[in-house]
């Protein structure tokens, strides 16, 4: 029953003496599932708000309320007292209840809200979207994620309905920080490791330890780090980029302190920076006090061809990097769980100015995780989905392969490819000819902040579909662009 309601079926019977005095009927329903208690503390909270009881006007006693409406005085008793606890009424000696007075609050305009436009809406009209923050749901390690979290339930561990410290699970770090030894040959401590619900919250954290700092980002790039980066009213500008990764001459000629890169696999250009870049880039850093880098690894474990490149973090020797890193891409993007690495004169910073927020990631899942990664299920996890992905990447090679004047770049690493019609094609036709295919892409200069010069290309995630789906896709893609 909808308060509205309520307030339409009650009725007042004013009975007038040497002073006034009001009787309440209401209505109640004994069928619902509200209370008897609540039904009638809505009437009388509705009549005061709508001004049908006046401010100074004395409720009925609650015995005479009771005999009325023939309920309990324990009915009346509550009703009264809620009204009394929230500022309705107030009550006086021997139990006197009176309408307290109220502003009255003048109604205004109240703008129409906007349609807001399902997650999905663009998506249900394409027969294949190929985004490229899409990842294989139906290779997530189900049984095993589902054994671990049953075994934390069945030995009774409590830990994990406690507060998790700051920093994340201490276990968890450990596990990364061994991870990082092995795999990205980084030499870090446990301390220096920060858990975070997503990459998008820990860039936050870099921008309140660093707040008087000018940003830089790599153009093209991820639209979202700028977009944080604008909300946080943080000055930033963009850098072009060559065939070694980042403008070093452009950085030289800037008020830029803090940069962040993709040096193992630059999105979505696919360019992997040079060590000649990266010991430029380095030393640059080391050059102020005031200056880092922040180094987002966000799928260094995807390349398929020869080793994984090694971690700018490996080659700092001056503390000047804060590296980044996310198991989103790796095992489901609704596994919030992301880390950073501080250097250790940003860590003190932490400790003295940002140690009292509290992790946003749930303990639960940080005890989980840490299974995962200690019983070695997420280095064969790794291997295993590295194999699919590589299986899907050459499904659609072999089709779009075909297609005459056609280019395809960042085949060695990563989840999507860059396609270019070297000239036969503008990025808008190629996006306008796959849509009518059922097959949505994305434009290139999408990923630019300034305007770009015209691309001709197109990028397509693949990491979403199976093997048979994806040269499904590719099929209508041939058809579209021949």
């Amino acid at each position: 029953m909808r308060e509205t309601d309520l307030l339409t079926t009650t009725s007042f019977y004013f009975f007038q003496n040497t002073r006034l005095k009001i009787m309440i009927t209401v209505a109640l329903d004994e069928s619902t599932r509200l209370p008897l208690y609540e039904q009638l503390y809505r009437h009388i909270r509705l009549a005061i708000e709508g001004g049908t009881l006046k401010a100074g006007e004395k409720l009925p006693s609650k015995r005479k309320m009771a005999d009325h409406l023939r309920v309990s005085l324990r009915t009346i008793e509550n009703a009264y007292a809620q009204l009394a606890v929230e500022g309705y009424v107030e009550a006086v000696e021997k139990k006197a209840y009176y309408v307290r007075q109220l502003e009255q609050i003048v109604p205004g305009r109240i703008a129409a809200a906007p349609a807001l436009k399902k997650a999905d809406e663009q998506s249900e009209r394409y027969l294949f979207d190929l985004k490229t923050n899409k990842v294989s749901m139906a290779d997530f390690p189900f049984s095993i994620w589902t054994r671990l979290m049953r075994e934390s339930l069945r030995n009774r561990d409590t830990s994990w309905l406690e507060p998790s410290h700051p920093q994340g699970n201490q276990a968890l770090r450990q596990e990364i920080v061994h991870y990082l030894r092995q795999f990205r040959n980084m030499d870090v401590s446990v301390d220096q490791v920060i858990l975070g619900a997503g990459s998008e919250y820990l860039l936050g954290l870099i921008t309140e330890l660093l707040p008087a700092s000018t940003f830089g980002l790599e153009e093209p790039n991820y639209p979202k780090p700028a977009k944080i980066l604008h909300s946080r009213k943080v000055l930033y500008e963009a850098f072009p980029m060559d065939d070694e990764g980042i403008r070093i001459d452009e950085l030289r000629n800037s008020r830029t302190s803090v940069v962040l890169v993709t040096p193992s696999h630059h999105f979505p250009l696919g360019t992997v920076m040079s060590v000649s870049r990266r010991m430029q880039l380095l030393q640059w850093a080391a050059s102020a006090d005031d200056r880092y880098l922040i180094e987002d690894d966000y799928d260094s474990e995807f390349r398929f061809s020869l080793k994984p490149i090694p971690a700018l973090h490996s080659l700092d020797r001056n503390d000047k990097v804060i590296y980044m890193n996310t198991f989103t891409r790796t095992l489901a993007p609704s596994l919030r769980i992301a880390y950073l690495v501080l250097p250790r004169k940003l860590l003190a910073r932490y400790s003295r100015e940002l140690m009292f927020y509290a992790c946003t990631v749930s303990e639960f899942e940080q005890m989980t995780l840490r299974s995962f990664l200690r019983g070695g299920y997420y280095e064969r996890h790794l291997n295993r989905i590295r194999n699919i992905y590589k299986n899907r990447r050459d499904a659609l090679l072999r089709i779009l392969g075909t297609l005459p004047d056609i280019e395809i770049n960042g085949k060695e690493a990563g989840l999507h490819l860059l396609i270019s019609a070297k000239g036969r094609l503008t990025e808008q036709e190629l996006i306008k000819l796959a849509g009518e295919h059922g097959v949505k892409v994305y434009g290139l200069s999408e990923y630019y902040l300034s305007a770009p010069a015209e691309t001709h290309t197109v990028i397509m995630g693949y990491a979403g579909y199976d093997a048979e789906e994806l040269k499904q896709a590719a099929g209508l893609l041939v058809q579209a662009w021949l």
